[in-house]
């Protein structure tokens, strides 16, 4: 970023970098006269955008995306954050990236049942308390009376009555030692478990609480280099966030043409399922539900706020949840492009 401000305003498209025979290192926009030289074009290096590092030229260069969904997947991320990870996609040529505000925020739902989940294991985590400080009651009782069964057997004359009161003092000292070496084993497991789940409901405490507050994320490339975008908006109202990487001119994807989509029409939903970074699938528009695309393409975990894309490349809707069923695959839903065009026109359009 440094070299890139430096040299943001010369016209060359290449800035070269060589070590003179001091050592010292020289960066200049036209090959030093001396052959000698080893010269070094520094890739990347892109000054004809106002010192911005060419992004997409690289990235074209790497890939030769030779059809409309390979240029598409080009520009689609993935995002990582504190509380997980999804999909998004370049909306402009300077790091705008849309995707949903679920994949950074978390899931509110999801939240919202896993919440319920906790305080059902807490619940069942006092009776059990409650269990054992009882079970440990009864085993103090047990040796109270076992110590004064002792006590009388030791004041008994000697004969026949106090060995046979003896013997049978054994076998109740046995079972309760038994019983209390049963107790112990089991509550140091149920403590240690105890205190595992103690540590990660804190953990998901503490990540969820601060996940509303986190601004900075990691955006990883289809080259898997990774970048850092901070937030620029979310929508009140819908399930967007628009983000951003600076410095870069990046590869972008191209709302589609404003009208209605036919049913039948082929569609692609790109993003990274399940940890299968820069994956494709592919289905048809099925129509549309509450104002969301459906269709049959493929949706899973990964995939939200990656692009839904038709044909010609063009984005159509931001990929967004997935409606299971028992019966059949189910029916994958995303907000539409124009939708989310509206929400965030002010930062976008320039």
């Amino acid at each position: 970023m440094l070299f890139a401000l430096l040299f943001g305003a010369m016209a060359s498209a290449k800035i070269y970098k060589y070590q003179d025979e001091d050592g010292n290192w020289h960066f200049t926009d036209t090959p030093p006269e001396n052959a000698d030289y080893e010269t070094d074009p520094m890739e990347g290096m892109d000054t004809r955008k106002s010192g911005l590092i060419n992004l997409r030229e690289s990235l074209y260069e790497k890939y030769h995306p030779s059809t409309p969904v390979e240029t598409a997947a080009i520009a689609t991320v993935s995002i990582k954050s504190d509380i997980g990870s999804g999909s998004g996609f370049f909306i402009t040529a300077d790091g705008h990236i849309l995707t949903n505000k679920h994949v950074i925020r978390g899931d509110a739902q999801l939240f919202k049942k896993a919440d319920k989940a906790l305080d059902t294991i807490d619940d069942r985590l006092d009776r059990a308390d409650k269990a054992f400080e009882a079970e440990k009651k009864r085993l103090e009782k047990i040796k109270r009376h076992l110590d004064k069964y002792k006590q009388a057997i030791d004041a008994m004359a000697d004969g026949a009555a106090k060995e046979q009161n003896r013997q049978r003092y054994e076998i109740e000292k046995n079972r309760y030692e038994a019983r209390r070496h049963d107790f112990r084993v089991k509550k140091s497991k149920y403590e240690s478990r105890k205190a595992t789940y103690e540590d990660q409901k804190s953990d998901y405490r503490y990540t969820t609480s601060t996940a509303a507050l986190t601004r900075h994320f990691k955006i990883i490339l289809k080259t898997g280099k990774v970048l850092h975008a901070y937030l620029v908006d979310t929508s009140s109202e819908q399930d967007l966030a628009l983000l951003k990487v600076d410095g870069y001119q990046t590869p972008f994807i191209r709302p589609a043409d404003i009208g209605p989509l036919n049913q039948g029409d082929r569609v692609y939903a790109i993003g990274s399922p399940m940890g299968l970074r820069d994956s494709v699938s592919n289905g048809v528009f099925s129509g549309f539900e509450n104002n969301f695309i459906k269709t049959d393409a493929k949706i899973y975990p990964g995939n939200s706020g990656g692009p839904l894309i038709n044909r010609d490349g063009r984005v159509v809707g931001i990929n967004s949840f997935k409606k299971l069923t028992r019966h059949f695959e189910g029916l994958g839903f995303a907000i539409p492009i124009e939708t989310a065009i509206n929400e965030f026109n002010r930062h976008i359009e320039k």
